[in-house]
């Protein structure tokens, strides 16, 4: 797991640092705490997905724990964010952040302990999950929140739900060998490889997806990519129908 622990109080940092690795030996899972002494030096440092869990003192010098959340929010709606302070009073505020939990300090091992075992439940499985380094970081995204892949010189660029990009240098080819072989990434041109569930229509040219993006295709292919585009559509509808009504 990847946590970010952000505290302007060192002896706190150490004592959070402490439960997250008695719990993570725990369960045998490795693990990594990057320390960040106020919301600013966090923000500056960020990289959307880079972390599971984010663990955020409410009072510090400078910006708050909430108002630091909020600007996180607005880049990274997906990570677990985990409130630590002395007080309830900010607890609605917290939870406006999309906070996972609130836990009051000073933070008792079976409170970290329990709330992380949560977290745990409502993590991807790892085969739901692709993990790769981009510009340093350690980047771990859902499969089904990639939106696009794309051939850039040599690099590669992962393109997410949110159209956050993340370059990485690795050749096209290799990189996305593992998403050829899912029913739902499509290979719509040389170097592009969207996935289908984003996928609102094809146009003469360009596929267009959800999120805004435009994306050009083979023109020679696009009867073929339509069709597949179809019948790909067509059989989660299906699905989807069956598993809502299951005895029918």
């Amino acid at each position: 797991m990847r946590f970010a622990l952000i505290d302007d109080q060192a002896e706190e940092r150490e004592r959070i640092k402490g439960m997250l690795s008695l719990f993570c030996q725990e369960k045998t899972i490795s693990f990594t705490v990057d320390e960040f002494t106020s919301g600013e030096d966090f923000l500056t440092a960020f990289v959307p997905m880079s972390y599971d869990t984010i663990f955020m003192d409410i009072y510090m010098e400078g910006m708050t724990g909430v108002e630091t959340a909020n600007q996180l929010r607005s880049i990274d709606s997906r990570s677990f964010l985990i409130f630590l302070t002395t007080s309830s009073e900010h607890m609605g505020d917290a939870f406006s952040a999309h906070a996972f939990d609130y836990l009051l300090k000073p933070v008792r091992q079976e409170q970290l302990s329990k709330c992380l075992s949560d977290v745990l439940k409502l993590m991807p499985k790892q085969e739901d999950s692709f993990s790769f380094s981009s510009k340093g970081v350690q980047i771990r995204l859902l499969c089904n929140n990639i939106c696009l892949l794309r051939s850039q010189g040599h690099f590669t660029i992962v393109v997410d739900a949110d159209t956050h990009e993340y370059p990485v240098s690795e050749s096209f080819a290799s990189f996305t060998e593992p998403f050829t072989e899912r029913d739902n990434f499509l290979l719509v041109s040389r170097g592009i490889l969207v996935n289908l569930d984003y996928v609102t229509e094809f146009r003469e040219r360009e596929c267009i997806l959800q999120n805004g993006l435009h994306t050009p295709i083979t023109l020679r292919k696009q009867k073929q990519l339509v069709q597949i585009w179809r019948n790909y559509d067509f059989a989660k509808l299906h699905q989807e129908a069956a598993e809502r009504n299951p005895y029918r």
